[in-house]
């Protein structure tokens, strides 16, 4: 998902990257709690008819499920931010706050976008500059890589 924005005072474009969740917090622990009481009946039901060992079973089934979507949740709290200002352009990436910073000149920075020989792989968007390359966008899906990739065509080009 791409949002735009841009700062009056500073003349900045801010351009923020971050995966498509469409399961948040609370829908996951709602989804965990209705699935905790599936398998716990079916768990039940066939502890009832003797085979008591499907109960401890379904129990590791639920965690490793759980385990499944913090993993997912923690995916999807990653961001990407790009900022351009006249002078520089800066990608910035982080889950809550910016783990790693990429700065780059704006007039020398390249933007190339390949695609890949290879049939249903993702394309690479990258930002270059004197060997330093840094990949945006890689949790993109490819119209939404297209889309940034314009955007951040016309974005470098303007002065």
């Amino acid at each position: 998902m791409v949002e735009k924005g841009h700062d009056a005072e500073t003349g900045r474009q801010i351009i923020v990257l971050r995966p498509n969740a469409s399961l948040g917090r609370r829908g996951m622990w709602l989804l965990l709690g209705l699935m905790a009481l599936v398998m716990g009946g079916i768990g039940a039901l066939f502890a009832t008819a003797g085979a008591w060992l499907v109960m401890p079973f379904s129990g590791l089934e639920w965690l490793l499920l759980a385990y499944c979507f913090r993993l997912s949740l923690r995916y999807s709290a990653r961001r990407e931010v790009i900022t351009i200002t006249d002078a520089t352009v800066q990608v910035q990436r982080g889950e809550r706050r910016p783990e790693e910073t990429h700065e780059f000149q704006r007039a020398w920075v390249m933007l190339q976008w390949r695609k890949s020989p290879i049939r249903g792989r993702p394309s690479r968007l990258c930002l270059r500059l004197h060997g330093r390359e840094v990949e945006v966008g890689r949790f993109l899906v490819e119209a939404e890589r297209e889309a940034l990739a314009r955007e951040l065509k016309t974005l470098l080009a303007a002065r």
